[in-house]
């Protein structure tokens, strides 16, 4: 069989204008196959990110967990702080009350006895009786030698009183605590 072409001669195809096609055809599969290692390589990294920012997610809520336990310990040790604060305050406070009526009761003679001693702040009064005058100021004197505890020792009231028909003197002394 014997063919015939019926088409002008421009219209005819050529090897050269096959090699063309061909290689714009190459061209635009390079280009696509670039494309698609980009997207790869894309998708390859999002998924990694995925990862990453899944991880870091888990890691703060580990963190958070971490970091109330934190604020939980150290608002324990403040309360810690304050309760030990409140137990020394009270250690130092309860042993004055010892020393001051150690110091009282070594200072007592026969011819005095109290009555009443109590305790406002940092004054501290002293009331009872003695058989004489001579009685009260050797107790004075006596409470004025505990200097590191006692300071500021005054008589306030010294009258006489009697007490089962015996002519006493009746006193009031007040001083001041340190400690």
């Amino acid at each position: 069989m014997i063919r015939v072409n019926l088409l002008p001669r421009a219209a005819r195809t050529t090897g050269e204008r096959d090699w063309r096609s061909l290689a714009g055809g190459a061209a635009a599969g390079l280009i696509i196959l670039i494309m698609l290692f980009m997207w790869w390589g894309a998708s390859r990294q999002a998924g990694s990110l995925r990862k990453e920012i899944t991880s870091m997610q888990a890691e703060l809520k580990q963190l958070e967990i971490v970091a109330k336990q934190v604020d939980q310990f150290k608002k324990e040790k403040k309360l810690l702080e304050e309760r030990l604060k409140v137990i020394q305050r009270l250690l130092a406070s309860q042993s004055v009350p010892v020393h001051l009526l150690q110091a009282l009761s070594e200072q007592l003679t026969d011819e005095l006895w109290l009555t009443s001693v109590s305790k406002a702040g940092t004054r501290l009064t002293i009331r009872g009786y003695s058989f004489t005058d001579f009685g009260i100021a050797n107790f004075m004197t006596r409470l004025s030698g505990t200097a590191p505890l006692l300071q500021n020792v005054e008589l306030v009231v010294s009258e006489q009183a009697e007490v089962q028909k015996t002519t006493i003197k009746k006193f009031e002394i007040v001083c001041r605590i340190m400690g």
